[in-house]
């Protein structure tokens, strides 16, 4: 359509002009579908399957999420999408930059007439052409400052260079990874299908005696066929303690593991030739007992009433000095499987009332010292750009992103009050920041011998007359039809 500005892109396609790109689960898949024709059958489910990341993340999470995430990626999701599938706090972390296979791209070129990006490329642990070798990084960061703007995968931005040799562990990875990504729509299992699987998964490789999983030996196996520094490298090497994620996802599932946190454990478990679509097929047929709750026992008939009341009375002791579950851990196990058999209700209400938090309020952080910290690298950052007039507009995120602690002072700004003050008083307005650029603009036309129009003003600044402010339009009427000499 020739469109070669972003905004305009945006606005035709989203009519949304501030919509930004995102890498792995892209938001406003509708208005994308709406673009083809209907023959074509491009819906948002497809889309999201054939040609986003949703398929490495939709097989590990719960059905009603998944179904709440393609609702999300059809509109907007604000970052919810992320959160919801455990991308925001995951110990996987994002890739700072893109990647790309050099020969790939020019097979697209000499096939397609020009490059374009696999998906496939930017999913991380699988860094690597199954074909041609280790991937490349661009010069183009995932979270870039123009993520209003299209990049297309030029040769200029992904120069041909040697490819180092295909690891082991990429090659596995990869393997599994494409797996996923051709897998079509299909119904998520539940988290317990997925304990069940687990469980049976170490009793079939030889590591759960009875009901003991035998996690040190589990472990090992893993560290043969991984290596310690791969899994610092994405921050997956195990500890000792039982909040292990390695020692966790052969428990009870309470929330989703990661494709790479299934791929390192199934692959250290499982046959050579295993595929993890066949994985995901088995756990979906899984049989879990949906009635194994188990109801309280009736009072036996040689149990009197007495007998109740002397249980009744050791729990209160007990755990009167203690909370409910240090109780049991202390001398109290035998009251309370007692109680819950045969007096289950009174044993529930009781045990509410003496509940302790578990929220500690540890100060681990000085944030009086973090205050002062943070607010004089903020100074330095706007001594350092204040007297560019080319630098992008200074908004608190653009601040935040300098000194690259943008979450934890974005959640904290109640704790900062020198920074939050700092933010107030020099963080520069929409209105500041285009009186800047026409200034700007001015002051390149003069230094050309330009007559200084404000049309020519207004794109050389990239600004619209129809989105500019009251002030800034009042400043570039100053600066309208003044002659510029050298």
């Amino acid at each position: 359509m020739g469109i070669t500005s972003p905004k305009q892109l945006l606005a035709e396609v989203f009519n949304n002009r501030h919509v930004i790109a995102t890498v792995d689960l892209p938001n406003h898949l509708a208005s994308i579908a709406h673009q083809y024709a209907d023959g074509l059958n491009y819906n948002v489910e497809r889309l999201a399957y054939e040609h986003t990341l949703f398929p490495i993340y939709a097989p590990f999470t719960t059905e009603s999420r998944r179904l709440q995430c393609l609702k999300w990626m059809a509109a907007e999701s604000l970052g919810a999408i992320h959160l919801t599938l455990g991308l925001a706090a995951s110990r996987l972390k994002k890739a700072k930059s893109l990647n790309y296979c050099p020969v790939c791209m020019q097979q697209q070129l000499a096939t397609k007439g020009e490059c374009f990006w696999l998906r496939q490329w930017q999913v991380r642990g699988a860094n690597c052409c199954l074909q041609h070798g280790q991937l490349l990084e661009t010069n183009l960061a995932s979270h870039n400052n123009h993520r209003h703007q299209f990049f297309s995968a030029n040769p200029d931005l992904c120069p041909s260079a040697d490819q180092l040799a295909v690891n082991s562990q990429a090659r596995r990875v990869a393997r599994q990874v494409n797996i996923l990504l051709a897998m079509t729509p299909a119904l998520s299992a539940t988290f317990a299908q997925w304990s069940k699987f687990y469980s049976q998964l170490a009793r079939q490789a030889g590591l759960k005696l009875v009901h003991n999983v035998q996690h040190d030996r589990i472990k090992e196996r893993v560290l043969e066929r991984w290596p310690v520094s791969w899994l610092n490298q994405y921050g997956l090497m195990m500890s000792d303690n039982e909040a292990s994620w390695l020692r966790t996802i052969f428990r009870k599932h309470r929330k989703s593991f990661s494709y790479l946190e299934h791929i390192v454990v199934l692959d250290s478990l499982l046959p050579e030739q295993w595929r993890i679509d066949k994985v995901i097929a088995e756990v979906a047929t899984m049989q879990v007992n949906l009635d194994s709750i188990c109801t309280a026992l009736p009072l036996p008939s040689n149990v009197s009433t007495s007998v109740l009341t002397v249980y009744r009375k050791n729990w209160l002791e007990v755990v009167k000095q203690r909370s409910a579950k240090l109780a049991r851990k202390n001398g109290g196990g035998a009251i309370y499987a007692w109680l819950y058999r045969h007096d289950r209700d009174w044993l529930i209400t009781t045990n509410r009332q003496f509940q302790s938090s578990s929220a500690r309020n540890i100060e681990r952080v000085n944030w009086h010292a973090r205050d002062l910290s943070i607010t004089r690298q903020l100074i330095n950052i706007r001594k350092q750009h204040q007297l560019h007039l080319d630098a992008p507009r200074g908004s608190r995120n653009w601040y935040l992103s300098k000194i690259g602690q943008v979450s934890s002072v974005e959640k904290n700004l109640h704790k900062l009050p020198t920074a939050s003050l700092f933010f107030k008083k020099y963080c520069e307005s929409v209105t500041d920041y285009q009186i800047r650029r026409i200034t700007l603009a001015a002051s390149i036309l003069k230094e050309q011998a330009t007559l200084a129009h404000s049309w020519r003003i207004l794109r050389k600044a990239g600004l619209s007359k129809d989105r500019i402010t009251a002030l800034a339009k009042n400043h570039l009427n100053t600066l309208d039809g003044s002659e510029c000499r050298t």
